[in-house]
């Protein structure tokens, strides 16, 4: 008879062991999805109309925020960005045209880096070079950026925006995963 207890109670914890480490796989597979979730990637919902054609008003789109931890910003990637209003702060999404060093300008319609003109165009003719009408000058650290919908955008061209710093990126657009209204 006391055999019979013993294998019982060596399979009863056999099992409580299987059980304790399917448990706790789980509970890592939960926090590993959480942890890659919560800091690498992030939704985010379009407001307004100033990226469209690419992205519209309550497009929720996918932002990889591990990006520009480990790359700079390269031109003509979709990025959101910080700015700081005051004592606010508010996201936006906007398209990098303007990288570290170089000279910006706006001239005729046509955005002429370093005396170049951008290989990019605009579903429409850009109508206001504002700030950019003359050349702008990049630091080190800084990006020139627009919306798509470049006639009703508000970005590097208008002053309560400006140049933007390296440390105000949150991260890449890697695309749409849900379309708002068109």
């Amino acid at each position: 008879m006391p055999m019979k207890n013993y294998r019982y109670i060596e399979r009863r914890n056999m099992m409580i062991r299987r059980i304790s480490l399917w448990v706790g796989e789980i509970a890592a597979a939960i926090l590993l999805a959480f942890f890659i979730i919560y800091v690498c990637f992030q939704t985010v919902t379009v407001h307004g109309e100033s990226m469209q054609p690419a992205f519209y008003d309550g497009d929720v789109v996918m932002v990889n925020k591990l990006q520009y931890k480990f790359s700079d910003p390269k031109r003509l990637d979709a990025a959101v960005l910080e700015l700081e209003n005051g004592s606010t702060t508010h996201y936006t999404m906007k398209r990098v045209i303007g990288l570290p060093g170089e000279n910006v300008q706006i001239t005729d319609g046509q955005i002429i880096i370093d005396g170049t003109p951008l290989d990019y165009t605009f579903e429409e003719a850009i109508l206001s070079a504002g700030l950019a009408a003359y050349s702008v000058e990049l630091g080190e650290d800084e990006y020139f950026v627009m919306g798509d919908n470049c006639n009703n955008s508000e970005d590097s061209r208008v002053a309560n925006i400006g140049n933007i710093k390296r440390d105000q990126f949150v991260g890449k657009v890697l695309g749409t995963i849900k379309k708002g209204s068109k």
